[in-house]
């Protein structure tokens, strides 16, 4: 039996104060009426919900606080009490926010260790133990998995948060798995963020040794980094992409699996024919084209693009991408995508207007409905 099965992992979770937590996150961020009236319009005008987001970041507001309420007086000088909302209303939206509320959430726990009783052992502390270790690899692999269970169990965190591990697997049904489909007001998202974030860096180490077996590999193989992208799009909808995408003459034709397998989390050894990225800047590849057909393709939040990510992205690109000139050198490694993805970063991904194929990606997720 699974120690996560047992009765008395069952009792210990009670030690974990999830609704607490809560209430600390819902109130981090207190704003006057006056201020979110300041704000109101800018907010109105921001028509994507990955900017929506950002902004809700940006200005001081509690990502657990899905609503601000402001004041105003009508005709009649009465008042009335408005709101600006962060609701997301779609699965997509809902994948979206469970996204960044995982982020921010790791990120208020890191920064404020003492108020949330957080102690953890980094991802990457981890993973370089588990490379340096002179014990055979299964039987480490066998130990490791029993001590970081232990240690999540230990924290009290729900059942839900170890069966991510399985929902990993099998992404993107995490949402129909975990129930979270038809959550109109979605503080089960929260909860779940909250828990899961307390729990990050065993949670990834405990994928990262389900990833691992007997042959030989390199430090920077970690489980994330084994997988193609993972798109927000269901297969329908990526199928209408591809299309659009040849048809504007951003993508060289190919065949709509070997597309597929690049953005739905497929292991990178199955990639047999990479996706042949056109676009060409006065200085050879158009990267800035390219960041911003992930960035939408994929919803990456910006704060979901740090040094650590931004790593994993350049080597996946050079996975998953070819220039059509061979003479094109760049895609296994080129510090133009950092140097890219930052520069976007800085301007909120948005590239100088006159630049032509950032337009035609803008209208072709435009269409994507």
């Amino acid at each position: 039996m699974d120690s996560f099965e047992e009765q008395q992992y069952l009792e210990s979770k009670l030690r974990f104060d999830r609704g607490a937590v809560w209430l600390k996150l819902v109130n981090s961020k207190p704003q006057t009426k006056d201020y979110i009236k300041s704000i109101e319009n800018k907010f109105c005008e921001i028509e994507d919900y990955g900017e929506k987001l950002l902004f809700w970041k940006n200005n001081n507001l509690s990502l657990f606080k899905l609503q601000y309420e402001f004041t105003i007086y009508n005709e009649n000088n009465e008042e009335v009490n408005p709101v600006i909302s962060l609701i997301p209303e779609h699965k997509t939206e809902k994948l979206q926010y469970l996204n960044f509320i995982i982020e921010e959430c790791y990120e208020e726990y890191c920064n404020n260790p003492k108020k949330y009783n957080f102690e953890t052992v980094p991802f990457e502390q981890l993973t370089k133990r588990f490379f340096e270790s002179n014990v055979s690899r299964e039987k480490f692999i066998r130990f490791e998995e029993n001590s970081t269970k232990d240690r999540i169990k230990e924290t009290g965190v729900s059942v839900d948060v170890y069966n991510y591990i399985k929902f990993k697997e099998r992404e993107p049904n995490v949402f129909s798995d975990l129930n979270f489909i038809d959550v109109v007001i979605p503080t089960t998202l929260q909860y779940f963020a909250i828990e899961l974030s307390y729990v990050y860096d065993y949670i990834k180490y405990l994928i990262f040794l389900k990833s691992q077996n007997k042959k030989e590999i390199s430090v920077d193989e970690v489980f994330s980094e084994n997988k193609t992208f993972n798109s927000t799009y269901d297969i329908p909808k990526l199928r209408n992409i591809q299309s659009l995408l040849e048809e504007e003459n951003i993508i060289q034709k190919m065949n709509f699996e070997d597309f597929k397998l690049i953005f739905t989390e497929t292991s990178l050894k199955e990639i047999k024919n990479k996706i042949v990225w056109l676009p060409l800047s006065t200085k050879g590849i158009d990267w800035d084209s390219l960041v911003i057909f992930l960035k939408n393709i994929c919803g990456f939040s910006d704060t979901y693009l740090n040094n650590s990510t931004i790593s994993l992205l350049t080597e996946k690109i050079g996975r998953c991408f070819e220039p059509e000139n061979e003479n094109e050198t760049g895609f296994n490694y080129s510090n133009s995508i950092p140097r890219s993805i930052r520069r976007l970063k800085e301007n909120n991904f948005k590239p100088n207007r006159t630049n032509k194929i950032y337009q035609k990606i803008e209208d072709i997720f435009s269409k994507i409905f």
